[in-house]
């Protein structure tokens, strides 16, 4: 994320903000969906590593573009206040999004984990053994489910980086 970021800073003066912002957003929306498909015998290396890497990058490459659109055009006057309200909506964004997506998570989690109990008179074995399958299967399909719904929103977001953001490199001069 640092190395994209990095890059941003460096970029953003000769391709604009936009550019940035769509990259980033393909970027996230693409690991968010490789998080996804996460599996229960999944390793860090082989299932987590590179979406992380992807994410990271795509956020990087997000944050100060999304700050430079926030702030163009904002009288030197106002520009506190602007930058309070920017970092403002992000907290309360992200806290709504945790929730949003906890929600998701947990709520998947709980229908897996019934579906799983329904299915146990098929299941031979001790109870610990398929209590513990079944907990570490519904709790994947909770966390695929919400790295689904994150996907979906970055996927918004680049909807909007591409009909919405209209500020140019120019207009980013006294930035």
């Amino acid at each position: 994320m640092l190395a994209a970021t990095v890059a941003a800073t460096k970029l953003v003066s000769r391709v604009g903000p936009r550019p940035l912002l769509i990259a980033g957003a393909v970027l996230s929306a693409g690991g968010l969906y490789w998080l996804s498909q996460v599996t229960v015998h999944g390793t860090y290396t082989g299932g987590l590593l590179g979406p992380a890497l992807i994410i990271g990058a795509g956020l990087g490459l997000m944050f100060l573009p999304l700050s430079l659109v926030s702030l163009a055009g904002v009288a030197e006057v106002d520009s506190g206040a602007a930058a309070s309200l920017l970092n403002t909506t992000r907290q309360v964004g992200a806290s709504i999004g945790l929730a949003v997506l906890g929600t998701v998570a947990w709520t998947v989690q709980a229908h897996s984990a019934r579906a799983a109990q329904a299915a146990r008179a098929a299941s031979p074995g001790p109870p610990a053994t398929w209590q513990a399958a079944a907990y570490r299967h519904a709790l994947t399909a909770g966390f695929d489910r919400a790295f689904l719904v994150a996907a979906a929103i970055c996927v918004l977001m680049l909807v909007v980086a591409v009909t919405v953001v209209r500020v140019r490199r120019a207009d980013l001069a006294g930035h």
